[in-house]
């Protein structure tokens, strides 16, 4: 897991999840981070068919609607 624990439990209390099991909190963070990962991959194919090597939010936006998240 790339998150550290705290900090996924600090985003969990943050969104109102005040009682979350550390199973389900490892299986979200899990869940979250794949498709974090699976975007990022995505956004740079963006990128780099613009010819560019910087990841801009519109590389980001285009991944979204390209991945349907």
């Amino acid at each position: 897991m790339i998150l550290k624990r705290e900090t996924f439990d600090k985003f969990l209390k943050k969104f109102g999840a005040k009682r979350v099991s550390p199973e389900a909190a490892e299986y979200l963070a899990k869940y979250i981070e794949e498709k974090a990962i699976l975007l990022l991959k995505e956004a740079k194919v963006c990128a780099e068919h613009a010819k560019r090597s910087t990841v801009l939010q519109e590389d980001i936006r285009l991944a979204r609607k390209n991945l349907n998240l």
